[in-house]
């Protein structure tokens, strides 16, 4: 069991889980529906659906030997229980499978309700979880956008499984998600950045370098906040949401930690450590206020 656990990244999963709150929180604040059968097989599905994104990162990583290169973090570099042979790499596959095939199932039963709009969406997420790391990973500069689009399409999809639509308040979610979780990996492959470039990846830490690329970190912390204050002028997210703002003093000293020491990994680990607290509590924190507003 333990094993599983750290080839599906189980200590990553409460990502999914703070995502498909947020969908779910947003769709009763905009329709005040909710389906809690619907919301535990969106929230199965969506984890069933990270673990098998996290099993084939691992099982393809091993297959090139990234692994072996690259400098271990408690939030970067992978694991090594391939590498170290505790687990066999078919066995590895085997269960990236019978993931995404328990996911499949449920998205098949979700199709069968809601087919237009989830489809696109069901659609991309597949590729996404089949191309990412062999082939999509090695387009220049599509890694973030992949991922971060992703599970924004993650927290869309939880959104419309309970209302069947796509909207403004929908948008309000996949937005800041999806920046958030392209700077979550964004950040995480400053320490990779010299054994990714040797294995043919071409993210954009790789292409802009890692100066600039701390700058294009900070400004993708403003933009999230940017984009959740324009959600609640344009009224489609309540008032309630700029709660989440109360992570903007962490992600200060995150982006400022990362403007001092984007070329040493020891000096840089602090800051990945604060980026996931931001991104994890800005997007609970969002949730929360969509469910505040609901009442206020």
């Amino acid at each position: 069991m333990n094993s599983l656990a750290v080839i599906t990244r189980a200590n990553f999963l409460p990502l999914t889980v703070v995502i498909v709150s947020a969908g779910l929180a947003a769709s009763f604040y905009a329709y005040r529906v909710f389906n809690p059968i619907d919301a535990a097989l969106v929230l199965t599905g969506a984890l069933l659906t990270h673990a098998a994104v996290n099993v084939f990162n691992n099982y393809f990583d091993y297959r090139s030997r990234i692994d072996e290169r690259t400098t271990k973090t408690p939030f970067s570099g992978g694991v090594d229980i391939l590498v170290e042979g505790k687990m066999t790499p078919s066995f590895a596959f085997a269960v990236g499978l019978l993931c995404l095939l328990g996911a499949s199932v449920i998205g098949a039963y979700f199709l069968a309700e809601k087919f237009y709009p989830l489809f696109p969406i069901l659609v991309y997420g597949l590729l996404a979880i089949c191309l990412y790391t062999p082939v999509l990973s090695r387009v220049h500069a599509l890694s973030e956008i992949v991922a971060g689009s992703g599970f924004g399409f993650m927290g869309l999809g939880a959104y419309v499984t309970q209302t069947g639509v796509i909207d403004g308040t929908g948008i309000s979610v996949f937005v800041p998600v999806t920046i958030l979780v392209a700077l979550l990996l964004f950040l995480n492959e400053f320490p990779d950045a010299e054994a990714d470039k040797m294995s043919g990846r071409r993210h954009v830490v790789i292409l802009l370098g890692k100066k600039r690329s701390a700058w294009l970190y900070v400004a993708g912390l403003a933009a999230t906040y940017a984009s959740i204050l324009l959600a609640v002028v344009s009224g489609v997210a309540p008032l309630a949401v700029l709660v989440s703002f109360v992570t903007t003093p962490i992600a200060y000293k995150a982006g400022r930690i990362a403007l001092k020491n984007y070329g040493q990994i020891p000096g840089l680990v602090p800051a990945l450590a604060l980026n996931v607290i931001v991104i994890l509590s800005t997007i609970l924190l969002t949730a929360v206020g969509f469910l505040i507003g609901v009442y206020v």
